[in-house]
């Protein structure tokens, strides 16, 4: 089976960049966090004891977690969204842009100080999630076809 790049395949390259500037926002954010909560590197969070619910430490322990959690999740994305868009570059495109819409989202709704055990997190769930379901169908769907040659 040959495999051609389509055409719109620019569009998912352009949404796999983008992820390199969500990425950069998290750390940024989580520098400010750090800065304003006095964690010294190179700590990577304030022990439980310093960080209490609407306090300084705990906005920056919430920071760090959706950057860490951003970093863990971006292989998985990255593979189902390159591989998505072999067959369906819009469709991936669309699905990963939401995907970091939601990630960011997600950081918003983690560090707000209101809510505990980063419930805030709930914010940007839907868009993450839907998101991943559908690179993770669409993926396996270009796999299928590519190894049945059907």
């Amino acid at each position: 089976m040959n495999v051609t790049i389509p055409a719109e395949y620019g569009y998912v390259l352009i949404t796999a960049l983008a992820s390199t500037f969500v990425n950069q926002w998290h750390g940024l954010k989580v520098g400010q966090a750090r800065t304003k909560a006095g964690v010294p590197y190179p700590n990577t969070y304030a022990t439980h004891e310093e960080s209490t619910l609407g306090n300084d430490k705990y906005a920056f322990n919430c920071a760090q977690r959706t950057h860490m959690n951003f970093i863990e999740n971006l292989p998985q994305f990255y593979v189902s969204l390159l591989i998505s868009g072999l067959m369906f570059p819009k469709f991936a495109a669309v699905a990963g842009a939401n995907w970091l819409f939601g990630r960011v989202l997600y950081h918003i709704g983690y560090v707000n100080r209101t809510k505990p055990n980063g419930k805030g997190r709930f914010l940007g769930a839907p868009f993450i999630y839907s998101s991943q379901l559908g690179l993770w169908g669409t993926a396996g769907y270009v796999c299928y076809k590519m190894v049945t040659g059907a």
